[in-house]
């Protein structure tokens, strides 16, 4: 999944600023001039969805949901759901040896606490669906890059994102949104042509009471990519939360996923969800086995 995603600085009202999180830097190029990095600000939010739903979903089976570590699930989870984790947000600064890009949309909708070693303990996460784009109007901007991610194991879609220069905007006085929108036929003259809805995020700040902590989400986030188009193969893209230029905030919010784009099973509106936006650095590492790319994982990520 190309679920590493950076960010833009978000010059917004006094109202709002102290809840959007600013731009932060790809601290992680200079040590790592092989490898694709990046800076991610993404907004990621949990649905709990029915266990047999999610079964459909992957071709391997699903682990126990650890609902006891209260260090990830502190409110509990539903007994007969398993967490189904959705994303959107903005790339920054995408490195890998000579090639780099400014800046590009991106969005994914994956399954966590996936057995794939089919060993009863170790975490993978699925990837559903990913949505890559262009930013500023570029409606033909995210085609190349989802055409070589597919090319190594992860089937991505070119979208329109909203907004499509930032990781969301503002819905006054206190929410925020973002969209992300399928171009099935783009029109290279006036507009992105022919479009289809994705997923729709409103949400807002909820420090005081929320659902989950950011353990959660570096956690999630972190377990080790199965890519569904490379057999046997795994990738890791390591999200870097533990940056000294911001820190994470959690969010509780409505999210939508709309019909001929995501699964049957997954459509419909789901309210009053836990999230969490935070910006990360970046490190997406070659495919690997799967064993190797668990036995890999940086714990200092998942922190």
């Amino acid at each position: 999944m190309f679920s590493n995603s950076p960010l833009l600085f978000l010059s917004l009202s006094t109202l709002t600023t102290a809840i959007a999180l600013p731009q932060g830097p790809n601290t992680f190029a200079p040590a790592n001039p092989n490898l694709r990095t990046a800076s991610y600000n993404a907004t990621y939010f949990i649905l709990p969805i029915p266990i047999a739903t999610v079964k459909g979903l992957v071709s391997y089976p699903l682990l126990p949901v650890p609902i006891s570590d209260t260090s990830l699930f502190p409110s509990g989870f539903p007994a007969s759901a398993h967490p189904v984790l959705v994303n959107i947000g903005y790339m920054n600064d995408i490195r890998m040896a000579n090639l780099q890009i400014a800046a590009l949309m991106g969005a994914g909708l994956s399954v966590p606490y996936v057995d794939r070693l089919k060993d009863g303990k170790t975490a993978f996460s699925y990837p559903i669906r990913n949505w890559i784009g262009g930013v500023g109007g570029n409606f033909l901007g995210g085609v190349v890059p989802a055409l070589v991610g597919s090319l190594e194991g992860t089937p991505i879609v070119n979208s329109e994102f909203v907004p499509n220069t930032a990781a969301y905007q503002p819905l006054p006085p206190s929410s925020f949104t973002a969209q992300v929108k399928p171009i099935i036929l783009a029109n290279t003259l006036s507009g992105p042509g022919v479009i289809l809805e994705a997923v729709d995020f409103t949400f807002s700040t909820d420090n005081a009471s929320p659902t989950y902590t950011p353990h959660t989400f570096h956690a999630l986030v972190n377990q080790p990519q199965i890519l569904p188009l490379s057999l046997g193969m795994c990738q890791r893209n390591v999200n870097y939360f533990n940056q000294t230029f911001t820190e994470g905030v959690m969010r509780t919010g409505g999210v939508t996923l709309y019909k001929n784009t995501v699964p049957k099973g997954l459509v419909g509106g789901y309210g009053g969800v836990g999230g969490y936006s935070a910006s990360s650095g970046v490190v997406g590492f070659n495919a690997q086995g799967c064993a190797d790319a668990a036995a890999q994982v940086d714990p200092v990520a998942v922190e």
